[in-house]
């Protein structure tokens, strides 16, 4: 009998897909698809085949056919009438199918088969709203489906597909974050006029707010203020995010960036002082406050001499080694914390130091590594 049954169920597996084309009869349409998406269940829950793709594509299918099995079994026969005699058995399959489909479409889309991969997504997004999962929403995960889709349509540059499938993301409390940060990337690519960056800018600094350390959005914040725009002040703005935020280093760091950019060197070093203080393992920090005073030093070496150094009895070349010696001191931090230069490229300025205090035994010792460069 089981063995008649597995038979039966093959045979319908391997019917073409004709023969499964809706009729005007959907009480047979409805047992058709019933029967096929039995057959592909049984193959999953059996694990009939040893083709991990084999096996996922069954997963799809049983949901596929359940949900036009249903869709089918709802509508009315020919004497107007309604009679469900699926809803049971399509109910418990989709229930039982319904946490590998994710699964499914992620195999699906890292093996080549990527437009499979988000077909299957957007299967979940239609089963979810299926009448048969009404009651059902234990294990659902549709906010996941959604997010995966909102980075497919964002890769394909679908922007309003992916915002809106992030804003159904966005209800999931463990990527609600990682679903703005999509419907930021959508607005900044579709920014147009003034109002558009406006909107831009106020998701973005919302997003820093939220987490002034995360290095995604200071990049962002920075990538946005790069390019001059006359309703944007990018200063105030930091000024407004060292009240807001005394404790991150994250703002003083965009003020160093900021003047570093307009060679303030003496302003950019002492922001980037206020940075370090507050978290001194940060060599890309470290490593600017010695080139901040390195430029200030060789400033100091063009200018005349001015009041303030006059009345100090220091010449401008004592001046120029004062300085030169803390950019040493920053250089040599920078040197122990990154010896094989895996973040920055210490060699030259810290050679450019050594040379101007006169420490020729040092600069001998690098100026090979200068020469390789």
């Amino acid at each position: 009998m089981l063995k008649s049954r597995v038979l039966y169920l093959l045979m319908l597996l391997m019917l073409p897909a004709a023969a499964l084309a809706q009729s005007d009869n959907p009480r047979r349409d409805a047992e058709k698809m019933y029967q096929r998406a039995q057959g592909f269940q049984y193959e999953v829950e059996n694990n009939t085949s040893a083709d991990s793709l084999r096996f996922f594509r069954c997963v799809v299918d049983a949901i596929d056919y359940t949900l036009k099995s249903d869709e089918a079994d709802r509508k009315p026969d020919k004497d107007g009438e309604v009679k469900l005699r699926h809803e049971s058995g399509n109910k418990k399959r989709l229930v039982s199918m319904r946490p590998r489909l994710i699964d499914a479409a992620l195999y699906l889309m890292a093996h080549n088969h990527r437009q499979d991969g988000i077909n299957a997504l957007r299967l979940y997004m239609k089963m979810s709203q299926s009448p048969l999962l009404t009651d059902a929403k234990e294990g659902d995960e549709t906010t996941v489906a959604a997010f995966y889709l909102a980075q497919a349509e964002l890769e394909a540059r679908n922007y309003k597909a992916a915002d809106r499938y992030a804003d159904i993301a966005m209800d999931d409390d463990d990527i609600a974050q990682d679903a703005v940060e999509i419907k930021a990337q959508c607005m900044h690519d579709e920014m147009v006029n003034h109002s558009d960056s406006a909107k831009y800018l106020a998701v973005l600094a919302q997003l820093y707010n939220a987490e002034p350390s995360n290095e995604t959005y200071f990049s962002w914040l920075m990538q946005f203020y790069s390019h001059e725009n006359p309703h944007f002040n990018f200063e105030n703005f930091i000024d407004k995010q060292l009240q807001d935020n005394p404790g991150s280093c994250i703002p003083w760091i965009l003020k160093g960036e900021t003047a570093m950019h307009a060679k303030r060197w003496d302003e950019a070093a002492e922001a980037y002082q206020h940075a370090d203080d507050i978290d001194p393992k940060r060599i890309p920090v470290i490593y600017n406050i010695g080139v901040c005073l390195l430029n200030s030093a060789f400033d100091e070496q063009l200018a005349a001499d001015d009041a303030s150094v006059k009345n100090k009895k220091e010449s401008k070349e004592e001046r120029t080694k004062t300085i030169c010696a803390q950019a040493r001191n920053y250089f040599e931090r920078v040197k122990a914390m990154d010896p094989h230069r895996d973040k920055v490229d210490w060699v030259t300025p810290l050679y450019q130091v050594y040379r101007i205090l006169g420490d020729n035994i040092k600069a001998d010792e690098l100026q090979p590594l200068v020469k390789r460069k």
